[in-house]
């Protein structure tokens, strides 16, 4: 009898707790739908408080949407070996483009030319700057105010591993402890005070940096808040 990995049991658990919040947002779109429902046959509701309803309805189906296609991207990319990187990537480019227009402001540094071009897999690493940009600045967004001007930074270097790119996204978010650091890549547990929606997206784009020749780690000297360092082949 085939033993099951350790990396299968981790998307497993991971899937468990997927699934329970997909439910949580499948009952709340089969409420308000009865709701509408009813209300079509025994008017009761306000014309406000009608359209409050589509609304909440409108926001748990976008919800559910999002869901779906996020396990339905981690089930795929965890079939395969390998993507294919064949586009031309400018990376300053591609980076300011995803850094700007955020809730935080994403300062940007690089040491290599606007004209330096990368052999990659736009999508894939466009989707873990996009992730890793949102959670550095909910991090930050949500920070104690001690006068500090607030910003989360990208940086870009050729600087590193012969063959390979290294980016970082350092946030000014609350201090992680050791544990917490320890436990960022795993999938959550019943005691994870983490939403299942960031644990997801946190293995969804570890996942990619793996496809994509790299590796991800967390940088323990960082003091200022969460500094998460990942390589990409070149």
């Amino acid at each position: 009898m085939k033993m099951i990995s350790i990396e299968e049991k981790k998307i497993w658990r991971l899937l468990l707790h997927a699934i329970h919040d997909l439910r949580t947002s499948l009952h709340s779109v089969g409420g308000f739908a009865y709701l509408i429902k009813e209300d079509g046959r025994q008017p009761s509701l306000s014309e406000e408080e009608r359209l409050d309803v589509l609304r909440r309805l409108e926001q748990s189906y976008e919800q559910l949407q999002k869901e779906v296609n996020r396990l339905t991207d981690i089930a795929y990319y965890s079939t395969v070996d390998q993507l294919p990187r064949t586009d031309k990537v400018l990376v300053n480019e591609l980076c300011r483009d995803i850094a700007g227009g955020r809730e935080v402001e994403v300062l940007y540094g690089s040491d290599i030319p606007d004209y330096y071009a990368i052999s990659t897999n736009r999508a894939a690493l466009g989707r873990v700057l996009e992730i890793l940009l949102l959670h550095a600045c909910e991090r930050t967004a949500f920070c104690k105010d001690d006068g500090r001007e607030l910003y989360v930074f990208l940086n870009v270097t050729e600087r590193g591993e012969k063959g390979s790119l290294t980016f970082s996204v350092s946030d000014m978010g609350e201090l992680p402890t050791l544990e917490e650091n320890l436990k960022y890549f795993n999938p959550p547990t019943a005691a994870d005070n983490r939403k299942v929606s960031t644990s997801t997206e946190i293995y969804y784009y570890q996942l990619l940096v793996r496809l994509l020749g790299g590796f991800i780690y967390i940088d323990p000297d960082y003091k200022n808040g969460r500094r998460v360092i990942f390589s990409i082949a070149i």
